[in-house]
């Protein structure tokens, strides 16, 4: 019986799995899933789109909108620069859905069912690992402080400096401006420590964005291999039969609740990306 426990793992499904090697990359289900995802969306979507016509079909036209929403979204924020960056927001955002949902199908079991048992663990949701959502908040956290270093530079550029003088002031201007500006000696005194807090804060508001998204799709999908996991305990049909209903409702309704999340956390991850680019481009308020 212990033995059965022990290889009984809830968590098989939930975590990475290496699946081959192509020499010394060991390429895992999670990795698999991101190249599933790029291709939905480098190829599936200009393919669904060739199609121009008045009247849009129904996908189109949800893809429209969402489009259109964080436009209107950003806008208020990143104002005159909103067509600067209005491509990358969408790009995170349908990235991080589609790697969210593809952790919904289940895929590890049919490609387990169609291959006879020879081949498993074939699916898996990218954004439960947190190598990925730390890649995507690492590359939100460049782009946000490169995108005020930017503004800066463009400013110092406005008052007629050379392209060198105006990147090291737009440089260090926008590191100085991080922190609030306090008259006199006791300015002086606390910037450093203030300074500290502030890049500080960088650091953690983009590992928030990891942990977050991590932590949200990760737990969702723990719950429901645990629950999936109590079937495995029953002993008698009559307790199986029970138990196996109860973990069967509960999952489904878990799963209607995990697809409510896939959403939710690409729009939060999205939105707070927005807030923050606009936070570093318009430091002066």
């Amino acid at each position: 019986m212990m033995f059965f426990l022990a290889a009984t793992n809830p968590l098989e499904h939930v975590v990475a799995q290496r699946l081959f090697k192509i020499g010394p990359v060991v390429v895992t289900n999670h990795m698999l899933m991101l190249v599933v995802a790029g291709v939905i969306l480098a190829i599936g979507l200009p393919i669904l789109f060739r199609r121009v016509s008045l009247v849009p079909n129904k996908l189109q036209n949800a893809i429209e909108s969402v489009c259109l929403y964080f436009e209107d979204v950003a806008r208020p924020m990143l104002k005159e620069h909103t067509e600067k960056y209005i491509k990358y927001i969408w790009t995170t955002f349908f990235f991080i859905l589609t790697c969210n949902l593809l952790g919904l199908l289940p895929l590890p079991e049919i490609v387990f069912l169609l291959t006879g048992g020879h081949i498993k663990h074939v699916g898996g949701t990218p954004t439960g690992n947190i190598y990925v959502t730390g890649a995507l908040a690492v590359l939100a956290y460049f782009i946000i402080n490169i995108s005020g270093i930017w503004r800066n530079i463009k400013n110092e550029r406005q008052k007629g400096r050379n392209w060198i003088v105006a990147g090291v002031l737009g440089f260090f201007l926008y590191w100085y401006k991080l922190v609030p500006h306090i008259e006199g000696k006791l300015g002086i005194i606390l910037f450093p420590m203030l300074f500290l807090i502030e890049f500080s804060s960088l650091i953690i508001k983009s590992s928030a964005l990891a942990i977050r998204l991590f932590a949200n799709m990760i737990g969702g999908h723990t719950i429901l291999a645990v629950f999936l996991f109590f079937i495995t305990l029953c002993h008698s049909w009559i307790t199986g039969l029970l138990v196996s209903g109860l973990s069967v409702t509960t999952s489904v309704v878990l799963m209607c609740l995990e697809l409510f999340v896939a959403f939710l956390q690409a729009y939060i991850f999205t939105m707070l990306v927005i807030i923050f680019i606009s936070q570093a481009i318009y430091q002066e308020h």
